[in-house]
């Protein structure tokens, strides 16, 4: 067998690795105060709304501040998408997500391994005639829950983001994505997708949140004044790895292969 023979072999193994990932979209932009949940290729994402409040200042997280689901509540508003009314807020564009006295956030809790690459936004600011200003936008940030499984408490109650600082929160695992530059309703790359990316980032929870100046990585952006509503999520469907132990019989398999491959590998070398 020729070196040349050996490259496709080489690439069907790469690509059966591949294959098990899936484009998908989670929509949230047509319901009407109806539901939080979206599914496609047979994950389903769960958004819940949180908040942070901005005791520093406008978009910013002091390392004291804690999340906090107090009076707050997802807003469904047809095509423009979910928003958030914290802390009782009312009227527009305060029903919107935004970071005026509190960060407003959505924890999106999938039910399969993901790969989140874009955000869209249904409704900003600046796409509304009645509410356009200068001083406004929707800059955004993404953060994800770096490990496979979220962290086991001691009293084995469930996992919660509630009453904790970022500070902890990253301790925990949690860490920055990106911070997005939006302004308008459109959408927007948030994994590198608009550059190389260095490694894919995967995960079964995601938070978008109003720009936080907090969360690290500011890249220019200004603080303060974001407004929007998110309409929809696109990312990769990933296989959940396995971690189980290969048995006795699949092992010598392996061990066989090996060999054959190391044979083949010294007669391409006579040969040449």
């Amino acid at each position: 067998m020729s070196k040349n023979k050996l490259l496709p072999l080489v690439a069907g193994l790469a690509l059966t690795v591949v294959a098990g990932s899936a484009s998908a979209d989670w929509s949230f932009n047509n319901r009407y105060q109806s539901s939080n949940v979206a599914t496609d290729q047979g994950v389903t994402a769960t958004a819940t709304a949180y908040y942070i409040a901005n005791s520093s200042g406008n978009a910013f997280v002091a390392k004291t501040d804690k999340v906090s689901a107090t009076n707050t509540k997802l807003t469904f508003n047809g095509t423009s998408g979910l928003g958030v009314s914290s802390a009782g807020e009312s009227g527009s564009p305060n029903h919107a997500m935004d970071n005026t006295a509190r960060t407003d956030m959505i924890l999106f809790s999938f039910s399969g391994l993901v790969e989140l690459d874009y955000v869209s936004l249904g409704w900003t600011s600046n796409s509304s005639g009645s509410s356009t200003s200068t001083s406004r936008d929707a800059d955004f940030s993404v953060l994800r829950f770096t490990g496979l499984d979220l962290p086991t408490n001691k009293d084995k109650t469930p996992y919660t983001i509630v009453g904790k600082t970022w500070e902890t929160l990253m301790a925990e695992g949690w860490e920055l994505v990106s911070n997005v530059d939006g302004k308008d309703a459109k959408k927007y790359a948030v994994n590198g997708q608009d550059n190389t990316k260095v490694e894919d980032k995967v995960s079964s929870w995601w938070i978008v949140s109003a720009f936080n100046t907090g969360f690290g990585g500011n890249s220019g952006l200004s603080g303060g004044n974001d407004f929007f509503k998110l309409a929809s999520l696109s990312g990769t469907v990933h296989e959940r790895p396995t971690t189980e132990v290969p048995e006795p019989t699949s092992l010598a398999l392996l061990g066989l292969a090996a060999l054959g491959l190391v044979a083949t590998r010294r007669r391409i070398q006579r040969k040449a």
